[in-house]
């Protein structure tokens, strides 16, 4: 007659270890800096292209020093400082009026790491 017999081999763990945990806190905090360093930057591009798209709209004659009067009024109200209505360049492709503006944003993360963003922003009319 057998006997049954217990098996004395340990379960298998589960679970993270001390070291996963550290690394994996380390890149969710790494992440999160550059998102929130990140973040207000692109707000600000966003109301740039916004103002750029409703300075041309607005304009009655679309010319440089027009769409510049009605970007200076947009970015002024909207406390965006990363460009000027001076960085504002205008061709004409056809029929076409295109605005266009470009700029870097460099950001500090930590001792002597930045980043460096480049925006642009355009509208047509």
């Amino acid at each position: 007659m057998r006997t049954k017999t217990t098996d004395l081999t340990p379960p298998a763990q589960r679970g993270m270890s001390l070291i996963g945990f550290l690394f994996v806190t380390a890149v969710v905090l790494i992440v999160a800096l550059m998102a929130f360093r990140t973040i207000p930057a692109y707000i600000e591009w966003y109301t740039i292209q916004k103002a750029l798209t409703e300075a041309l709209a607005d304009t009655n004659d679309p010319t440089l020093n027009n769409i510049r009067k009605a970007m200076d009024r947009k970015l002024s109200a909207d406390y965006a400082d990363a460009v000027s209505p001076k960085d504002v360049e205008i061709r004409r492709e056809g029929n076409t009026i295109i605005a266009y503006v470009a700029w870097e944003k460099r950001l500090p993360l930590v001792y002597n790491a930045s980043l460096l963003l480049e925006f642009e922003a355009t509208a047509s009319r």
